[in-house]
């Protein structure tokens, strides 16, 4: 079956980028290494959720060419650990921004889709 997704942009993804490209988080309190330096970042950021897909609720976060599926409920990583490093900036970003996710799984569910609208 061919993913149908729809991109998340605007102020719901900025706030993931700015915390992906200022690097990763060493614990919940939002700490970061400070002796780490980007030097050049190429491809970008995408978040995405899946119009017709099977379940559980999921969204994809895609940066710099590496990503990993999470649960919509619990931010847990569905496909390995591509981007681990930036698991705990997800699931920080995640926690503020779950409400966005749902409403934006809920305005895509087609009819006959197999996962029916988000409820908590």
């Amino acid at each position: 079956m061919a993913e149908w997704t729809i991109e998340i942009s605007g102020p719901i993804a900025a706030d993931l980028e700015v915390s992906l490209y200022q690097g990763p988080m060493l614990n919940d309190a939002g700490l970061r290494r400070l002796d780490e330096k980007t030097i050049d970042r190429v491809l970008g950021l995408k978040i995405q959720v899946f119009a017709d897909e099977h379940p559980p609720p999921h969204f994809r976060v895609i940066f710099e060419g590496e990503s990993n599926n999470f649960t919509i409920r619990d931010c847990l990583a569905l496909n390995g650990n591509a981007l681990a490093r930036y698991f705990k900036n997800i699931r920080a970003w995640h926690r503020v921004n779950k409400p966005r996710l749902i409403a934006a799984w809920n305005a895509n569910r087609p009819t006959g889709c197999p996962v029916g609208l988000y409820r908590e």
